[in-house]
């Protein structure tokens, strides 16, 4: 097989290889050259209909497109997020129902991890060290370093891990709020052990606040804070750091493991560095390991709400209720309102260069191939950036396409664990949530294998399928429980970012 039709009502194929002129794919002649995982038309499209890819619109033909013929940027107009072009979102009609099977299976999954006086579920133990201003960046690295390259003993699932960030100052009140909410999530996370905050004094996010909420939320953990200003500068305000720090640490080695399930887990997915068989493999085999934690009464994360735009016809019909049904178009449109408030063509930011030398066109095409990893349960709660993740099953959160932002605030709200897609590779991870990687095809997972853990690039060469894909992926999950490193905590990858709402004062 050289080409696939996602759905039948669809009027473009993908190419699963590289299509030469004169070669015939799908029943039809290829017109001309087609690079790996892009589209031709597999019938004639007149300007002005739409381009159907996964059974819903992708943009629109801006010029008569013959059967045969490469369909990419050149040829179609999306119709989202067009700033320079609208004023409003468009309403665009079409069916949200999508004939998908919900995965379960009755395989008992063990896991083994850290157990917390509320009930939450650890992976990890980490001492975390967070810096309440960028200030106070240097000091909270040095701190660590200090530790990591001493003769203190740690254990992969048990280590001082730290972030850096540009905020905590010169905010206005309600950026400053949401760098305080994603700090204090970051420090209440089940993967850590305890915290220490530090602050310079002067800042807008004091230390002081940020650690009093970390123990009104958690307060079995110890939580510590200082400001440099108060040490005497950043000499002493070291030395105050590894000695308050290595005695958590020596506190955290001596945690026992517990036993859970995957009720325990909460499941952030996110995906980055996409290409046009994100949407076909590893995209649907992470839904399928999401419908498995669902299943086995665990919670499950869907993010990114710049890249729903033109799939949010599809999530609102899998809404609980109406008033959940409401809250995720509101929040798609609303994002998408911002963009078009910008004046500015979504395309270029998103997709970025890279998505589109990767094969996707639009906003929409990619945004119906990023809805898969979600899986196919009901959606039962909408919540805000970074806030607390509460509710079983799937939950939609609101956060930028950004995949370090994104990360952090899925972090933040309490994820214990991230499985992150990608069709171009990245090396991206978080500094206290082991981030799995699957790559969307196997040249990628062999051009950056140091970084991806897992081949989806099986199921498009039919070798896996989805089901057996997010099985494995469960199970990668259970090894992680059981003190497996993600590629991405070996490369010590500690990324940290936070969604700025406004400009700085």
């Amino acid at each position: 097989m050289n080409a696939i039709h996602v759905n039948n009502s669809d009027n473009v194929g993908t190419a699963l290889t590289t299509l030469n002129k004169g070669d015939k794919a799908l029943g039809v002649v290829i017109k001309e050259n087609v690079s790996k995982g892009h589209k031709f038309a597999t019938e004639d499209i007149l300007k002005g209909q739409p381009i159907i890819k996964y059974g819903a619109h992708i943009g629109v033909a801006n010029r008569n497109i013959k059967s045969g013929e490469w369909v990419h940027i050149h040829n179609i107009d999306g119709e989202r997020g067009r700033g320079d072009l609208d004023s409003k979102t468009k309403e665009i009609s079409q069916n949200g129902i999508r004939d998908h099977v919900i995965l379960n299976n009755k395989k008992n999954y063990t896991l083994s991890g850290f157990r917390r006086p509320d009930g939450s579920f650890g992976l990890r133990n980490h001492v975390l060290i967070i810096p309440s201003v960028h200030c106070a960046n240097k000091v909270v690295e040095r701190i660590a370093n200090e530790i990591k390259y001493g003769s203190v003993a740690m254990k992969p699932d048990s280590k001082v891990v730290f972030f850096n960030h540009q905020h905590g100052c010169s905010e206005l009140s309600y950026d400053a709020s949401q760098t305080q909410d994603v700090l204090v999530g970051s420090g209440t996370n089940p993967n850590v052990y305890s915290v220490l905050v530090v602050g310079l004094g002067c800042e807008v996010v004091q230390a002081k606040s940020i650690a009093e909420q970390i123990k009104k939320y958690t307060p079995y953990k110890k939580v510590e804070y200082f400001n440099i200003q108060e040490c005497g500068g950043v000499n002493e305000s070291v030395k105050k750091g590894v000695t308050i720090v290595k005695n958590m640490l020596d506190e955290a080695l001596l945690v026992e493991r517990s036993e859970g399930c995957l009720a325990d887990i909460v499941l952030g997915t996110e995906c980055g560095g996409s290409d046009s068989f994100s949407g076909l493999s590893a995209n649907p085999s992470l839904g399928a390991a999401s419908d498995i934690v669902v299943g086995h009464g665990g919670k499950v994360v869907l993010a990114e709400t710049t890249e729903l735009i033109g799939a949010e016809h599809i999530l609102a019909e899998r809404a609980i209720n109406a008033e959940v049904k409401k809250q995720i178009l509101d929040t798609i449109k609303g994002f998408e309102q911002t963009v078009i408030d910008s004046h500015a063509d979504i395309r270029g930011a998103n997709p970025s260069p890279g998505n589109i030398e990767g094969g996707l066109s639009s906003i929409e095409e990619k945004s119906l191939g990023c809805i898969y990893k979600a899986g196919n349960t009901s959606v039962n709660s909408v919540i805000d950036y970074a806030k607390p993740i509460t509710a079983t099953g799937l939950t939609f959160m609101n956060t930028p396409g950004n995949d370090i932002e994104q990360l952090s605030g899925m972090a933040a709200g309490g994820c214990n664990i991230v499985v992150f897609t990608t069709g171009r590779g990245t090396p991206t991870g978080s500094p206290i949530v082991p981030t799995i990687k699957v790559s969307s095809n196997t040249d990628t997972y062999i051009n950056m294998n140091d970084s991806i853990d897992l081949d989806a690039g099986v199921v498009v060469s039919g070798q896996k399928t989805i089901q057996e894909m997010g099985e494995e992926i469960i199970d990668f999950i259970v090894e992680i429980g059981n003190g497996r490193e993600t590629k991405a905590e070996i490369n010590e990858q500690n990324d940290f970012s936070i969604w700025r709402l406004a400009t700085t004062v």
